[in-house]
């Protein structure tokens, strides 16, 4: 179940044989959809006003499927476990202020309270923050997994098999991104682009080359002539001849 048409259309493509619903989440009676009975549910709330890659903007209180849905199925059909995946600042959700912005003295409260209704619901309920680079995955995506289990099943995480310093603990080291990367693909310069970057963007790009090129991230001369080496812009500049070109 899904209101987005392209999700909808890659799922179906990787399970043609799966029941879709190009519906919002409450438009869809969980008991028509399902028959009544349900084994597992797999559940992805809204994250964008979570996420901290949105920034500072002011947030609408989820105007999409919210975690509140979750307990709308899982009482109408009490599935015997429930699998939700999220951002792993979902555990910061609580109430928004006037402003639009989540009150930070109330930080994770509705959180806790969602939590509490599940269990209310008579699951047993675990959280646990997955790094997918620690289970052979070439990305440190972080993701928040909530694992609800009614009756005698346990939730249970599989063991790690990667680390960033595997040491004695006998796992294998994290895969690199060039594994994955298509080298085949021309880049392309952010400084030909139709609309310029936005200048938080630049200040955050900046930002990152001071942090990891350190002293070479800062501007200096290049000779094009003799040994071709670079000097600092705070020292006097070489020997400037009549012959164009000679430093760049």
């Amino acid at each position: 179940v899904n209101h987005w048409d392209l999700a909808i259309e890659t799922h179906a493509a990787n399970h043609p044989w799966a029941a879709h619903y190009c519906q919002p989440i409450d438009a869809v009676d969980p008991r028509k959809a399902t028959g009544g009975k349900l084994d597992l549910l797999l559940a992805s709330p809204e994250c964008t006003h979570h996420s901290n890659a949105r920034g500072g903007r002011p947030v609408c209180d989820q105007k999409r499927a919210t975690g509140w849905h979750v307990l709308q199925w899982a009482e109408a059909l009490r599935p015997k476990a429930i699998i939700l995946e999220n951002v792993r600042e979902w555990q910061s959700w609580g109430p928004v202020g006037e402003n639009g912005k989540p009150l930070k003295s109330k930080r994770g409260q509705t959180f806790q309270a969602f939590l509490t209704a599940l269990r209310s619901l008579g699951y047993s309920v675990t959280t646990n923050v997955v790094n997918c680079a620690n289970y052979g995955d070439p990305t440190t995506r972080q993701r928040l997994f909530i694992v609800a289990t009614r009756g005698r099943l346990r939730s249970m995480f599989p063991e790690e098999t990667h680390a960033e310093q595997p040491g004695l603990l006998q796992l294998q080291p994290w895969r690199p991104a060039r594994e994955i990367l298509d080298w085949s693909i021309p880049g392309k310069s952010i400084f030909g682009r139709k609309k310029p970057l936005a200048d938080k963007t630049i200040a955050r790009i900046e930002a990152g080359i001071r942090k990891y090129w350190g002293t070479m991230a800062e501007p200096f001369l290049i000779s094009l002539y003799g040994n071709r080496s670079d000097r600092s812009i705070d020292r006097p500049a070489p020997t400037v001849t009549t012959s164009p070109g000679h430093t760049a």
